[in-house]
């Protein structure tokens, strides 16, 4: 039912108004300007009937301050009159309204108009929502996003504007056709709605090019976290759909520009997240660059990406066959494991976690050669302390390892990591680094 709020300062033309649409309508009223609003910050009618000749404020500065507010702006108003008051018209049609009802009302002509403009307004609505819409994925168009960045330009506002860009799409057209390359978009599409959610206004710009933009003031570590998340979701997802014969994979590359630091307006951020962008694709694709960052940043992300995380790790540990390439021999048995458990837990019902361990350095530097031995050994001691039997594990890379607790639960995996982290802690006796884990249930 459509929501209607009645803004009149005579209590007769309130009941009268009520008494002739609330069978057809859900109605609330108001006596004065400043209630209206109190009633508009609990929630947003569909229309609003606003009489003019009000004590205090009186309509047309009601209707001033509705236009200057985002939240209201958009409400269609009409407005309730006396008689007939050319000059009145005019003046309230300049403002906005949408159209006139006279007193005393007359219930048919006050029921045929204000249904009238309840459709027109909801079929503008369905055409701005096509208008801003993206026709293949169903995200926002690059005419939003320019008119969403533009709108906060003489806003002291800060944010994040994050540009994407698929590697290897090209292949994949070429490859599989144009179908495959639109699921892979409509894939790719779904990731970051379901990754950004709430935070932002996720658009594609075109092709393969999509863009996000936060209105947050995170931390960069905080974003840092949501883009590593969001690069190995999106792995994991789209590749999904191709042939593990194809011979490449689809990944991700990100430039990121911050507002206002590197520009207000649209042209401004894609310009600075562009150069970005492009400085990833130069330096090996699949990562993720600050407009403001120096080289040494980016050369230290490369570095940090070299690990894992577990989505990536479930990729990889699924996938058939016995390709060359990063962690694919050392994995071979361990994948056996994996899809024996795997049949297990689907027979006996069992519950099955998968936890990866990674040494880190307590100060976020680099863990070099020599640490990175001791960091494993280590871990590897702590591991074979702490597993029971019928768990198994194995080394997945340089400061990585990785187990399988057969028959354990969530709350059972996590008591096992916490004393592998403990064992870790008491034999390598060295605060300057420190054991973090990952657990899922397979």
């Amino acid at each position: 039912m459509k929501h209607i709020l009645v803004v009149d300062d005579a209590i007769n033309d309130l009941k009268c108004a009520e008494e002739i649409l609330s069978d057809i309508y859900q109605v609330t009223t108001a006596q004065n300007g400043e209630n209206a609003f109190f009633l508009l910050k609990k929630y947003i009618p569909d229309l609003i009937l606003l009489d003019i000749d009000m004590p205090g404020m009186n309509g047309y500065e009601v209707m001033g301050r509705l236009k200057q507010d985002e939240a209201f702006s958009e409400i269609p108003v009409v407005f309730l009159i006396d008689g007939s008051d050319q000059e009145s018209e005019i003046k309230g049609l300049k403002m906005g309204a949408m159209d006139f009802v006279k007193k005393p009302f007359e219930p048919e002509l006050m029921r045929s108009r204000i249904d009238k403009i309840l459709k027109l307004t909801e079929q503008n609505k369905i055409l701005q929502d096509i208008a801003r819409k993206d026709g293949l994925t169903d995200l926002l168009n690059r005419r939003y996003m320019e008119e969403l960045l533009n709108q906060t330009d003489t806003r002291e506002e800060k944010g994040f504007f994050l540009l994407l860009d698929l590697d290897n799409f090209k292949l994949v057209n070429d490859t599989f056709g144009h179908v495959v390359g639109d699921e892979v978009l409509i894939r790719f599409a779904g990731v970051l709605k379901e990754e950004i959610d709430k935070e932002g206004s996720v658009c594609r710009l075109g092709g393969d090019e999509f863009a996000i933009y936060i209105p947050k003031e995170y931390e960069k570590e905080a974003l840092k976290k949501i883009v590593r998340r969001m690069i190995a979701v999106i792995e994991f997802e789209v590749n999904e759909l191709l042939l593990e014969s194809c011979g490449f994979k689809v990944s991700v590359s990100i430039g990121i520009a911050e507002k206002p630091e590197d520009g207000n307006s649209f042209m401004e951020l894609y310009a600075a997240a562009d150069k970005a962008l492009y400085y990833v694709k130069q330096n090996g694709k699949r990562g993720f660059h600050f407009y403001g960052d120096t080289q040494k940043n980016f050369e230290e992300l490369k570095k940090e990406d070299k690990l894992i995380n577990l989505i990536q790790l479930q990729r990889l540990i699924q996938e058939k066959g016995h390709e060359s390439g990063a962690y694919k021999v050392e994995y071979d048995g361990f994948k056996r494991i994996y899809h024996f458990v795997s049949r297990c837990k689907e027979r006996k019902s069992q519950d099955v976690q998968l936890l990866l361990f990674t040494v880190q350095d307590v100060l976020n530097h680099e863990i070099r050669s020599e640490r990175a031995d001791k960091g494993i050994r280590g871990l590897e001691e702590a591991v074979a302390q702490s597993l029971r039997r019928g768990d198994v594990a194995t080394r997945c890379g340089e400061v990585q390892y990785v187990a399988i607790l057969v028959n354990a639960s969530y709350e059972n995996g996590t008591v096992v990591a916490h004393r592998i982290q403990q064992k870790f802690d008491d034999l390598l006796q060295d605060n300057t680094m420190t054991l973090v884990y990952e657990m899922q249930s397979v």
